[in-house]
């Protein structure tokens, strides 16, 4: 909420074909109703890909815990 007021806005458009540009969405829960659909399909649309592309042979295979490297703890020297 804060970062738009103290970094501004991007220029251009966010939705072209609607003549949206980011400076009139607003901020906080107010910009959930100005997004476009499509917009949040996209959001959807990408949240689906990310979850479902990969990473599935080492959560079936590898051994829970073991992240290719050793984690620092406070028990280490």
């Amino acid at each position: 909420y804060i970062t738009p007021e103290i970094t501004g806005k991007l220029p251009g458009f966010l939705s072209p074909s609607a003549g949206l540009k980011f400076a009139d969405i607003p901020n906080g829960l107010a910009a959930v109703s100005k997004v476009p659909v499509a917009g949040w399909a996209q959001i959807a649309a990408y949240f689906g890909f990310v979850e479902f592309s990969g990473g599935f042979d080492d959560y079936k295979s590898g051994t829970p815990g073991d992240y290719g490297f050793k984690v620092l703890t406070s028990s280490d020297p």
